[in-house]
């Protein structure tokens, strides 16, 4: 999907001469990088319970990562700053 999006921006931008379709344009793209967050941050947190949880039954934090996307270093720092 990131795909398609990359190529409908790129042709926006090669359309967009004028301001106001330029101004849509940033709206969209600001949007969009948004909701790429959003996303992003409620899997981290839905991840995280998850993790609290295994890490608070005495499952080591190297042990705990191998069941999720990230390495024990990447959940580590995710722990960190959601606490």
């Amino acid at each position: 999907m990131d795909v398609i999006l990359n190529k409908a921006e790129q042709k926006l931008l090669k359309l967009s001469s004028d301001p106001e379709t330029r101004r849509e344009y940033d709206q969209r793209a600001k949007a969009l990088s948004d909701e790429r967050s959003r996303l992003a941050d409620a899997e981290a947190t839905g991840i995280l319970k998850v993790v609290k949880s295994l890490l608070d039954s005495g499952i080591p934090l190297h042990e705990a990562a191998k069941h999720t996307p990230y390495n024990a270093e990447e959940l580590g720092k995710l722990l960190r700053k959601h606490n």
